[in-house]
């Protein structure tokens, strides 16, 4: 008689046991789901991923792992000849694993580095957002697309996570407005502040003064995914009326997407305040341990240093630019004082030296 806790266990469906994931890696699953369902009408004659599970099931325990294993093989050879590039098709498997896992068919990983065949993964130059580049989509852009990538140039956040941004995640107390990015909407589940320049600051203002501290800023629908995709598609047909169709030979993907804005930030960040601030910025957990005990203040002028270099408006940039010169000049200034007063106070309290004419040699 098997343990009530197993048959609870087996009672849960392969949804249930992934509703806890994030809603991009539940939909991966699912797209996963759809591959190998067609994947096995397509190579089995019509038959069902559930029909070849049971057929799984039915064969003895040695002919099993073989059987699975050019299950597998055969499923990555048919992703290859649809054009599925091996980067991509890693991810696919390794949640194709889990639902192998979930049927009860356990992979061990030396079978799985043993005996499957995958193709070199094929690296191309990626393309460097220019800011020449940026200034043309800008042009194009309706205001308040213009304020979403203003923003996005601005963080460096992914475009999901301020599609969930809503009015009261936005602190205008400081000299830089600070957006909070909740864990819950981020891939990592690690959540962060962000900045805004004054030129994105300027973009967003009107848009947040109409807005219920409930209201998101840049999305019109709650689900992030579908929020994401449409801001795609209006995204790419900007790019489309200014020229930039170039695509990558590899894999077809367009070489200016959304996610162009993150690497500009990280680059320009990187630039002025080193890799690790860069990571940082953008999410990467790990970097920078500091950052978390540095005051609000001192992170504000961190980021003053790299904005100049984020601010798309050329005469902005250049009253960027002089507000940090003035700063650095009066904080010289300052330096400047204090070592005058030091130097005057030693001299105060120093004895006056005068020299003994018995020890003068002539």
């Amino acid at each position: 008689m098997s343990s009530f806790l197993i048959k609870k266990s087996k009672e849960k469906t392969f949804e249930e046991k992934i509703s806890n994931r994030s809603k991009r890696t539940q939909e991966i699953f699912q797209t996963v789901q759809k591959s190998f369902d067609q994947f096995c009408h397509e190579y089995y004659a019509g038959r069902t991923s559930n029909e070849i599970f049971d057929e799984l099931n039915s064969i003895s325990e040695k002919e099993k792992t073989d059987a699975i294993i050019d299950i597998l093989q055969s499923w990555i050879d048919w992703n290859y000849q649809k054009n599925i590039l091996t980067s991509t098709l890693k991810v696919y498997f390794s949640k194709l694993k889990v639902l192998f896992h979930y049927r009860g068919f356990k992979i061990h990983p030396q079978d799985i580095k043993d005996n499957l065949v995958w193709k070199k993964k094929i690296r191309e130059e990626l393309h460097a957002l220019q800011m020449e580049e940026i200034q043309k989509i800008l042009a194009v852009a309706k205001p308040q697309k213009k304020a979403f990538y203003l923003a996005l140039i601005s963080t460096g956040a992914r475009p999901s996570e301020l599609l969930q941004a809503r009015k009261k995640d936005f602190d205008l107390t400081n000299s830089r407005i600070k957006i909070t990015i909740h864990p819950e909407g981020v891939k990592t589940r690690s959540g962060r502040s962000v900045y805004l320049t004054k030129e994105a600051y300027g973009h967003i203002l009107p848009i947040l003064e109409k807005l219920q501290d409930d209201d998101l800023v840049f999305a019109k629908h709650k689900d992030p995914l579908i929020a994401e995709k449409n801001e795609s598609k209006t995204f790419s047909r900007y790019c489309d009326s200014v020229g930039f169709t170039d695509r990558y030979h590899s894999n077809n993907y367009r070489k200016i997407t959304l996610y162009s804005f993150r690497s500009f930030f990280f680059g320009k960040c990187a630039d002025v305040n080193r890799e690790g601030y860069a990571h940082r910025m953008i999410g990467h957990g790990g970097y920078l341990p500091q950052y978390d005990r540095m005051s609000e203040e001192k992170k504000i002028e961190w980021f003053a240093k790299v904005e100049p270099e984020l601010t798309v408006d050329q005469s902005e940039r250049y009253r960027r630019d002089l507000e940090l010169n003035d700063k650095e000049t009066s904080s010289n200034k300052q330096e400047i004082a204090k070592l005058t007063k030091m130097v005057e106070r030693l001299q105060n309290t120093l004895p006056i030296l005068t020299p003994n004419p018995e020890n003068l040699v002539y």
